[in-house]
């Protein structure tokens, strides 16, 4: 027989729920109060620069240094962009573009480079749990979707862009080492591709974008490292068939297996992507892993693909998944950025997006300088910048960390969040999808309101702890609920200091 509860049930969830509300909060202002920029260390005597020194270096032609790079040299900066490989590689890295990253690229003036793109766009996401059954959840992105592509394919068309700008050179080659002066740094020791003997290189600004694997930026990583608890397999899938209502753009998310998070969409045409994202170490033999675990337990209709894929190609293609909140540092003639700043879980795709939005915030910032020796000018455009970019990196940021504990880790508690979000999710009628709605502008990066964020992420423990008590008997509940949200707790602390 089951217990009637003599306590209003929904007091008791809400009470729970203010505790977990402030709790949150205490770690929000915490964390907020971490963000400090050292004082701006005295350069005595200032460095010297010459006509012909560049105005600006920057290391690294991926992604973000391409763009920064291209960018600065539409503006006639005199720019000199160091890359070990310009070639094509087609190495498995981030391959989408936010809602709020194509609008950005627009902004920077560069939305052309998009006409060289071979890639797709997403307009929905559909999240299908293989423990509840049924439809699948739908989340409508903002207009104008979400641009996937060959990683490679979006760098080339970037470089070209590069390479196309008079006041840009660009040299094949390593940057081995900063070169300072009194603490300043004031150029590049680099190796040219093919070449032993070190050169030297003087600009009064070096830009250092070395990427996911960074070199040359470790020493400016002083209050938060890199940490890395899963890998994402990305597996070009032979002969797949979309389950119903699957098509070109839409982007399934398969969770609720006891092993991994699968995504699935659309690379381009004829190419179609799956992402699995595996927690643990990342295994040798990458082939036989997808053949044993990712294929064994994905759903019925794709298993066949995933075997068909692993014995096609010599090796899986792989990539560590890295978090790592913004480092912020005072170093008079250095800026860093892309992945080598701030990294977080590519499981909601927003990397790139980011990157774009600390490049725009610096081409309008240096625009504003006159003087790139002017320490002191950059120096408060850097104390502006981190006070900037707080409240969308923080949506950015938080949902990416958030969402790669709700969907894969296999967690009692966890799973009872991810299923009540699902079922969320699924409640919205069918007319309400299309509208602009704050769910569809975090997933899409055009949300960028903390105080939305939390609300939602607080509604999702709420709900939660209201379905338990909704549907099992009390005592049972009191305890479940207070399970969920010690875990919810947990979560929300290990995100929220670094990446407020």
């Amino acid at each position: 027989m089951t217990m009637t509860p003599s306590v209003n049930t929904t007091t008791v969830a809400g009470v729970i729920g203010i505790v977990s509300v402030m709790t949150l909060l205490k770690y929000i202002m915490t964390s907020r109060r971490r963000i400090h920029v050292p004082t701006l260390p005295k350069i005595d005597p200032p460095p010297k620069f010459s006509d012909t020194d560049a105005d600006i270096i920057v290391i690294g032609g991926g992604f973000t240094g391409a763009t920064f790079a291209a960018r600065c040299g539409m503006d006639g900066r005199k720019v000199v962009m160091i890359e070990k490989n310009m070639g094509i590689d087609d190495t498995f890295r981030g391959e989408g573009l936010l809602p709020a990253g194509v609008n950005t690229l627009e902004t920077l003036g560069m939305k052309d480079v998009l006409d060289d793109v071979d890639g797709n766009i997403i307009t929905e996401y559909a999240f299908h749990d293989m423990r509840l059954g049924g439809k699948p959840a739908i989340v409508r992105l903002p207009e104008p979707g979400m641009l996937v592509m060959r990683h490679s394919s979006f760098v080339s068309a970037l470089r070209n862009k590069v390479l196309s700008q008079q006041s840009v050179t660009v040299i094949e080659g390593v940057g081995k080492e900063l070169l300072k002066e009194n603490g300043r740094v004031v150029g590049v020791k680099y190796r040219r591709k093919g070449q032993d003997n070190l050169e030297e290189m003087r600009a009064p600004l070096v830009v250092v974008s070395d990427g996911h694997y960074p070199h040359l930026s470790n020493e400016f990583q002083t209050t938060y490292k890199p940490v890395s608890e899963s890998f994402v397999l990305g597996i070009l899938l032979k002969d797949h068939e979309f389950g119903e209502g699957g098509g070109k753009h839409r982007a399934d998310m398969i969770v609720g297996t006891s092993h991994a998070q699968y995504t699935v969409y659309y690379l381009n045409k004829h190419d179609i992507r799956s992402m699995v994202v595996v927690n643990g170490h990342t295994p040798s033999d990458l082939n036989k892993f997808v053949e044993e675990k990712v294929a064994a337990l994905a759903p019925d209709h794709m298993k066949e693909s995933y075997l068909r894929s692993a014995k096609s190609v010599s090796r899986v293609q792989s990539v560590r998944t890295k978090s790592m909140a913004a480092n912020v540092d005072s170093t008079p003639g250095v800026l860093v950025l892309g992945d080598a700043f701030n990294n977080r879980h590519p499981i909601t795709a927003c990397g790139m997006t980011v990157a774009l939005k600390d490049v725009c915030y610096w081409w309008n910032a240096l625009s504003c300088v006159k003087d790139l020796t002017d320490d002191k000018a950059i120096y408060e455009q850097k104390l502006h910048f981190h006070k900037e970019r707080l409240d969308w990196a923080y949506a950015l940021n938080v949902m990416a960390e958030f969402s790669s504990r709700l969907f894969s880790l296999n967690d009692e508690s966890v799973i009872k969040m991810q299923q009540f979000m699902i079922k969320s999710l699924r409640s919205v009628p069918e007319e309400e999808r299309s509208k602009p709605n704050d769910v569809s502008g975090l997933f899409g990066g055009t949300l960028t309101d903390p105080e939305v964020v939390k609300n939602i992420l607080d509604g999702t423990l709420q709900g939660t702890i209201q379905e338990i008590y909704d549907t099992q008997p009390y005592l049972y509940a009191v305890w479940e609920a207070m399970k969920v949200r010690r875990k919810w707790n947990a979560i929300m602390k290990e995100i929220m200091e670094p990446y407020a």
